[in-house]
């Protein structure tokens, strides 16, 4: 089952089958734990903390996933252990970071966040922007052909709008990150 199918299944409410996929993450939080002055239950209640988020972002449309599932698990996991050892007092150095998993898993979610909001400010331009953009960027047809196929002027028409859906992507994406909506990810 892929990471897309996961979401979906979180959210049309088939967590049961999701819930065993994502499970199979467990070892690798529980080993990253354990390294690090943790115990089995401590490494169980933080996976299962990050299911919970996992959960929560896969209920809202505009989530989307940059990195695979266990990638965004392992990183919420990660974040909170560090969390809770600087809350206990015996937080150092850095915590062990596993074979298989990028070292800036921080990043990695940062990046995520910002995907997310690209993607809300290019679904709020409405459908003859999307339309236009999608055969440009995506289908790579010629401005010629878009332009008579959705009812515009000519190869100049096509490219003056092609600009001006540009520019609302952009302003509206300046938009949501000076709302705030955009917050660098440390310990998610």
């Amino acid at each position: 089952m892929s990471d897309q199918e996961i979401i979906s299944q979180l959210r049309t409410g088939q967590h049961h089958k999701a819930l065993v996929k994502l499970y199979a993450h467990l070892p690798k939080v529980e080993r990253m734990v354990r390294n690090n002055g943790g115990t089995r239950a401590d490494a169980k209640d933080l996976f299962q903390d990050a299911l919970i988020i996992l959960l929560g972002k896969a209920k809202d449309e505009a989530f989307t996933l940059t990195c695979s599932i266990g990638t965004y698990l392992y990183a919420i996991c990660r974040n909170r252990w560090q969390e809770e050892l600087r809350r206990r007092g015996r937080f150092t150095q850095e915590l062990e970071v596993a074979p298989d998993e990028p070292n800036d898993l921080g990043a990695l979610l940062a990046e995520e966040q910002h995907f997310g909001l690209a993607e809300r400010a290019l679904l709020a331009l409405g459908d003859k922007c999307l339309e236009l953009l999608k055969r440009f960027y995506l289908l790579k047809e010629p401005l010629l052909t878009i332009a008579k196929s959705i009812g515009l002027a000519g190869e100049g028409a096509a490219k003056t709008r092609k600009y001006k859906c540009l520019e609302e992507a952009r302003k509206r994406y300046r938009a949501l990150t000076a709302q705030g909506s955009v917050v660098h990810i440390q310990h998610p």
